[in-house]
């Protein structure tokens, strides 16, 4: 595989049979706006602009993993690199000096959205070809494989900035927990899509 070198809390947040909770996500969302708002505003007086992105970020694994009842580590997102060759993790944040993935690999599901620029979901994530290198890395005492999957484009003005993804994780689909449904990819969608103009913004000059 072509790789380039470069407080919610992290436990389960309610019942893995629930998606996310729409009596409540209107708030939250303005809540996470609000948020993020006031740290882009710090933009251009912070020395480390990565830092700051991937401050932001952690910011909205910790709404996502609220909403869709995940751990933090079973939400990730990654942005175009400056070049826009590459997709870069700003989250996990364990992952941002990882690596990046190449837009030209076909067989990763986050190039394959970021192309066609529409989400999709995916309840049998192991039998779909797709780079599995990250999953092996250990974020937990144990490394679970991703079972099932929501991923969705991040767009700014119609034009892809990145790829968001949340997932569930167990050493079978049933450890996992309950299948994606389309209402979760709409949920998703919203998430994401207001949330992507800060962190496009928030990106540094040499990402």
């Amino acid at each position: 595989m072509a790789l380039r070198r470069i407080p919610r809390r992290d436990g389960r947040c309610g019942s893995r049979q629930s998606g996310y909770n729409p009596s409540t996500a209107g708030g939250v969302l303005q809540e996470l706006i609000e948020i993020l708002t006031a740290m882009a505003e710090q933009r251009d007086k912070v020395r480390n602009r990565l830092e700051l992105l991937l401050d932001m970020s952690d910011r909205v694994v910790k709404t996502v993993s609220h909403e869709f009842s995940c751990k933090h580590d079973e939400v990730a997102i990654l942005l175009l690199s400056s070049d826009g060759r590459h997709l870069r993790f700003v989250a996990p944040r364990q992952f941002a000096e990882l690596g990046t993935i190449p837009v030209t690999k076909r067989d990763s599901i986050a190039v394959n959205v970021l192309s066609r620029r529409t989400g999709e979901v995916i309840n049998n994530v192991p039998m779909v070809r797709h780079v599995s290198f990250f999953e092996s890395i250990k974020l937990r005492d144990k490394p679970a494989p991703i079972q099932k999957m929501v991923t969705a484009p991040l767009l700014v003005k119609g034009q892809p900035v990145g790829v968001a993804e949340v997932s569930r994780k167990g050493e079978t689909p049933r450890d996992a927990g309950a299948d994606f449904t389309a209402n979760d990819l709409r949920r998703a969608k919203e998430i994401f899509d207001a949330v992507a103009p800060y962190l496009a913004q928030a990106r540094p000059a040499d990402y």
